[in-house]
């Protein structure tokens, strides 16, 4: 496809459109191109395939000095912005840093005999069914035999069974160790209130409020029982 200049914009050879066919805008327009690519990337599909989901910098832990991924809120790592900063850090007419790539990902770049980073074995130390429903963390959610604490779950150091109710019965001579047994009656297994010992507050008080009662229900004399109002 030819091209023509005029008034500074390319046109394309027998087309009214400016820089080329719209049909093909993505191999002529960068930032078209990148919004397309990355136009339906959601932040769990990409921490599922380990992509990125935050703005990293480019330089070493500690630079202070013009980062421009992170200046310009660059969160894509697919797009024309890096094939551009590539561009610069070849191009032998200007002064650029090196890529610190390596140094990032923890692999000695400055020694003479570089061994690499420790490698600490990682085979079977994430519990996974074979799966594909459940995620790796940090992922997923690691299941476990305990129930979840909370307002409702028992600890698993509570003890259980004998041991647990002989830690609640009350030693001799503390507080609630001399309350009465409350006594069985009937057929059902149900317990009857407390009575109160003859002469106590709570007899005397029974005593008088049966009194009253009959006193109220009395009928009146020369005439029929009235039952009182409510």
């Amino acid at each position: 496809m030819a091209f023509s200049t005029s008034g500074g914009f390319s046109v394309a050879a027998g087309s009214t459109c400016l820089a080329g066919d719209p049909e093909d805008q993505a191999s002529w327009h960068a930032s078209f191109r990148d919004a397309s690519n990355n136009m339906y990337r959601t932040s769990y599909t990409d921490m599922s395939h380990g992509r990125e989901v935050c703005v990293r910098s480019d330089y070493p832990s500690g630079y202070g000095g013009h980062v421009p991924s992170v200046r310009h809120d660059v969160l894509f790592r697919n797009t024309g912005f890096d094939m551009e900063t590539a561009g610069r850090r070849t191009d032998q007419k200007r002064d650029a840093f090196p890529g610190f790539r390596d140094q990032i990902l923890g692999i000695p770049t400055t020694t003479s005999c570089p061994r690499g980073a420790k490698k600490t074995p990682t085979h079977g130390i994430i519990p996974h069914n074979g799966t594909t429903t459940m995620l790796k963390p940090p992922w997923g959610v690691l299941t476990s035999k305990s129930d979840p604490l909370n307002h409702r779950t028992t600890p698993r150091t509570t003890p259980r069974g004998p041991a647990a109710s002989s830690m609640l019965t009350p030693r001799p001579g503390a507080l609630g160790a001399s309350l009465p047994t409350p006594r069985t009656v009937g057929f059902g297994g149900s317990t009857a209130m407390y009575t109160p010992r003859p002469g106590s507050g709570a007899s005397r008080s029974n005593e008088a409020a049966m009194n009253l009662a009959g006193a109220m229900l009395a009928p009146a004399p020369g005439g029929d029982a009235t039952p009182m109002p409510r």
